[in-house]
């Protein structure tokens, strides 16, 4: 059986419908469900994304009343009132790109001619009013309830980087032990890619809070890169697992090149954490282990031939993971999570 959370998004709606109305009543406005609808459709996952919502639905209600306005000055409350008007707000909407927004210009418009005032425009005015009264309610509770995007982002960050390091830790057991059990290796690998996805999203949602920063890179923006090379090297290590598969026995080679990836490992969380670390060292091991791969003697057997060219591939593999690895932004992990 299916079951139905109410999450924050429905329940900071709901607080700012109730709001809305509340302050409309005690205001002594007549109709305030134009307040409501404004306020419903305005609350957001983020207050930017709020914000924009909120320009946009008085946009509507503005046009709304100025054809409402306009047309029942012209044809008065009759249904060719109705039906022009409601062409127009149709059309212009459709000029303007105002597709999502159609709705509320026409509804607005027709309520104006329905009122049957002798004064249209007061009631424009007042329509105006009551939805920006609905729109401020709606931007007042998005920002005082406005979730911690930042939080989920770095625990995300957190998770993602624990998970790479154990699909490495896979990797070097296979290395050394040919023909070990890796039924785990494929569910880990797909957690991995819906952590990093879900990450990739709550970046997203971080960096609509810090659009209004706009003079310098924001932490948004270094999150979302760090994501993108988390994805990049999550399908580098299921490269790597295939040729550590195709291995039939273990070799002496392998010793050396498992310590390279222990410490390449080891660096990726140093990175991460923002703490010193030494790259020309592990520069100057790749080139020494680069040269013994061509100072080897023959294999001796078809099976010692495979399990060296799969080392030879992975350490290529191992080489671009360490050089993509060096291009993440540093301390992405919250000093509080380190």
């Amino acid at each position: 059986m299916t079951r139905f959370l109410v999450g924050g998004r429905v329940l900071k709606t709901a607080l700012a419908v109730t709001l809305s109305i509340l302050i409309a009543q005690q205001l002594g406005l007549e109709r305030v469900t134009l307040a409501a609808i404004v306020a419903l459709l305005t609350v957001q996952r983020t207050f930017f994304h709020s914000l924009q919502q909120s320009m946009a639905k008085l946009g509507s209600v503005l046009l709304g009343g100025v054809l409402g306005t306009t047309f029942s000055f012209a044809f008065g409350v009759s249904p060719l009132g109705y039906g022009l008007v409601t062409l127009a707000a149709i059309y212009i909407c459709l000029q303007l790109r105002w597709q999502d927004h159609i709705v509320l210009t026409a509804v607005t418009a027709i309520t104006v001619i329905f009122s049957g005032s002798d004064l249209p425009w007061t009631f424009s005015l007042e329509q105006i009013f009551t939805a920006m009264l609905g729109a401020v309610c709606a931007l007042a509770i998005n920002y005082l309830f406005t979730p911690n995007h930042r939080k989920d982002v770095q625990e995300k960050l957190v998770r993602a980087e624990e998970g790479l390091r154990g699909a490495i830790d896979f990797i070097m057991l296979e290395m050394l032990e040919p023909g070990c059990d890796d039924t785990n290796f494929k569910e880990e690998i797909d957690r991995l890619d819906e952590i990093i996805g879900s990450g990739m999203e709550e970046a997203k949602l971080l960096r609509e809070e810090q659009r209004f920063i706009i003079n310098r890179e924001t932490d948004s923006d270094r999150y979302r890169k760090t994501f993108h090379i988390y994805r990049s090297q999550l399908k580098r290590l299921e490269e790597m697992h295939r040729l550590a598969k195709r291995m039939p026995i273990r070799v002496p080679q392998a010793a050396p090149l498992v310590q390279l990836f222990r410490i390449v490992q080891k660096m990726q969380y140093k990175k991460c954490c923002g703490k010193i670390i030494h790259e020309q060292k592990v520069d100057q091991l790749m080139e020494k282990l680069e040269q013994s791969f061509a100072e080897m003697d023959l294999p001796k057997s078809r099976e010692e031939f495979i399990s060296r060219a799969s080392l030879f591939h992975l350490f290529h593999e191992i080489q671009r993971y360490y050089n993509r690895m060096k291009n993440m932004p540093p301390a992405v992990i919250a000093e509080r999570q380190k």
